[in-house]
């Protein structure tokens, strides 16, 4: 396809972070547009060929309306050619076009260079949460989505501490990795703490990064259910000791880095280790 160039931006996690809320915030702008499916997997699962084999997205797509758009993206032959095509009509109206898909934040060096042969100029937004809680949020959500029927202490400790698991947590390597491909000043490093507290300012943000300018009345339905920590089921405090002991030697290497919400969770690591705090 001529002139396709792939996206102008990614929303590459971290998982657990905020990154629906976003989606559906900045598909509202009038002009950004983002892909009608969020988590398209692409890069992170290059040897799909069909979309439609895939028994996962055959139900998470089965109620969306079959338009050119997701018949193209069920039907299409997964191809380079076929990825710049899910964005390219956005862009002919010219819009710039992205998607969110927080595995991102995981992938390997060479598949980063594949993203940026894609589109040299790609932006990509990258949010970071409290790990614990992060950790929480994702065992919990595997819970209420029926892929585990054990929330014991014990198996979330387990899981939480998996490489699957624990590796989205580790925000300096993805920041080191990505930086090692891309010039620093197209990724946007936020905080999820900054997303919830003011949601207007984080957004604002974003938007600066991106390059484009809030339109008068353009957020007028802005999400107030950002995901926590595990909504109805309360997060135990051995489960939150115990991974706040595991996490905080790289908590602490942040706070070398970042000002604000590194210097919290450290903050709460250590009272929740030192028994100064009784509840997660």
């Amino acid at each position: 396809m001529n002139g396709a160039r792939g996206p102008d931006f990614l929303i590459i996690g971290a998982q657990r972070a905020g990154t629906t809320w976003l989606h559906r915030v900045l598909s509202q702008h009038p002009a950004l547009w983002l892909t009608p499916v969020k988590e398209l997997h692409y890069f992170d699962k290059l040897w799909r060929t069909r979309t439609w084999l895939d028994p996962y997205e055959r139900r998470r797509l089965r109620l969306i309306p079959r338009d050119l758009w997701h018949l193209r993206y069920l039907l299409g032959r997964r191809s380079d050619e076929w990825y710049r095509s899910l964005f390219h009509g956005a862009q002919c109206r010219g819009l710039l076009a992205g998607e969110s898909t927080p595995s991102y934040a995981v992938l390997d060096d060479d598949t980063l260079r594949t993203v940026r042969q894609m589109n040299s100029d790609v932006k990509l937004i990258f949010v970071m949460r409290d790990p614990v809680d992060r950790a929480w949020s994702h065992i919990t959500n595997r819970h209420r989505k029926g892929r585990t029927d054990d929330v014991s202490v014990e198996t979330a400790l387990d899981l939480a501490r998996s490489r699957k698991v624990s590796r989205r947590s580790n925000y300096l390597d993805t920041i080191k990795r990505v930086e090692g491909i891309f010039p620093p000043q197209q990724l946007f490093r936020g905080f999820f703490d900054d997303l919830r507290d003011d949601p207007r300012q984080f957004t604002s943000e974003v938007l600066s990064f991106l390059g484009v300018e809030p339109t008068a009345g353009w957020m007028v339905d802005v999400p107030s259910a950002v995901n926590g920590t595990g909504h109805s089921t309360p997060m135990p405090l051995e489960f939150a000791r115990t991974m706040a002991e595991f996490h905080l030697p790289a908590v602490r290497e942040m706070c070398q880095v970042f000002e604000g919400p590194p210097q919290k969770w450290q903050v709460r690591y250590d009272a929740l280790i030192n028994g100064t705090i009784r509840k997660p």
